[in-house]
């Protein structure tokens, strides 16, 4: 590990350390401190195994005010802990995330149809009279809202199409957005205490 991840690394138990400090003096714990405590153990665990057992050399001062900290915190930790009331917000921020996949769903799904529409109205403009072209062409245009020349009717295939791969695009993108947001295996119980343990 070179110095400016030594540094950065530093920093993050110093992070936690302060917010350790702040639980105790408004005894509770948020979930944005919860999430840095999950992730700095995660990564302190990953280099105790990369480095055969041990941490890096450059973290002995970080360390140091960390476990004093803690020890000062400890009772708070182990009493004001409340779990419940992470998993509610975690979810709480995940709704807006799961709303606009579902908007983005109802969004791909329209689109997919509005295609599959245009190739059956390219179809009809093909094999069946006027009335019938203008029928389906007038239905599409209304589906679609946008316009093109009657002589262009393949173009509505494309442009749908198009307009089909967007929204699946953003429908996958909201999915992930969704993936991301969810924190929930991060509320555990114990990670101070465990990331104590591993930097002595």
């Amino acid at each position: 590990m070179d110095l400016f991840n030594i540094d950065a690394l530093s920093e993050k138990i110093d992070r936690c350390a302060e917010d350790m400090q702040q639980a105790a003096k408004d005894s509770a714990l948020t979930l944005d401190a919860q999430i840095r405590a999950y992730d700095l153990l995660d990564t302190i665990l990953c280099l105790k195994e990369n480095l055969g057992g041990t941490l890096p050399e450059g973290l002995e001062e970080a360390s140091a005010r960390y476990c004093a900290v803690y020890e000062d915190a400890a009772p708070f930790l182990e009493t004001g802990y409340d779990e419940e009331a992470l998993k509610a917000e975690a979810q709480k921020r995940i709704q807006t995330f799961k709303d606009r996949l579902s908007d983005a769903r109802f969004e791909a799904a329209a689109a997919a149809s509005l295609h599959e529409f245009a190739k059956e109205v390219f179809e009809i403009w093909q094999t069946s009279g006027i009335f019938a072209r203008r029928r389906a062409l007038r239905e599409l245009r209304e589906r679609a809202g946008f316009r093109l020349e009657s002589k262009r009717i393949g173009n509505y295939v494309a442009k749908t199409f198009d307009l089909m791969n967007e929204a699946q695009t953003r429908f996958s993108n909201a999915q992930q957005a969704v993936f991301s947001a969810d924190v929930s295996y991060k509320i555990k119980p114990g990670l101070y205490e465990a990331i104590n343990k591993a930097i002595v």
